[in-house]
């Protein structure tokens, strides 16, 4: 455990007249050097002594705390939406909602299209049936008054 400034800061490698930059450029290029994940060892006593010394500085001086991502380079670069981007935004929802709107339109018409091909395609093999049932019907009437039977309508007799 750290007890004074002194040892803090030759943790850090620096000399006790350090001002708050030079701490916080010697934190971020000692965790980016002794990282666990840099170095690949399990043993994180080092990263967790110059971390520990260097809270103990922030504290000390109320100075702000560097957070993880700060140090190793990864900014975070998520910014508020302004009323620009609330606009692009709707703009493009506009656009999607009608190209949603059309390809709707455009589906239920190749229904329609669709259903009425099937219509008429039915109606087509109803009328198909019903003469077949009617030219049955005349065919057995006339078996029935005896005028076919005699005929054979495909073979010549000689």
């Amino acid at each position: 455990m750290i007890k004074t400034r002194v040892e803090a800061l030759r943790v850090l490698g620096l000399g006790p007249d350090a001002g708050e930059q030079k701490i916080k450029a010697a934190y971020k290029d000692l965790v980016k050097k002794c990282h666990p994940d840099v170095t690949g060892m399990e043993d994180a006593t080092l990263y967790n002594r110059i971390t520990e010394a260097y809270q103990f500085l922030i504290t000390e001086s109320k100075g702000q705390v560097l957070t993880h991502t700060r140090v190793m380079g990864k900014a975070n670069t998520r910014k508020p939406a302004s009323s620009a981007d609330y606009a692009a935004f709707q703009k493009k929802a506009a656009k999607q909602k009608e190209r949603r709107k059309q390809e709707f339109e455009q589906k239920q018409k190749d229904f329609s299209a669709m259903y009425e091909k099937q219509e008429a395609d039915y109606k087509r093999a109803m009328e198909a049936i019903d003469a077949i049932r009617v030219a049955r019907a005349i065919e057995h009437m006339v078996w029935a008054n005896g005028l076919g039977k005699d005929i054979n309508n495909d073979v010549k007799e000689e």
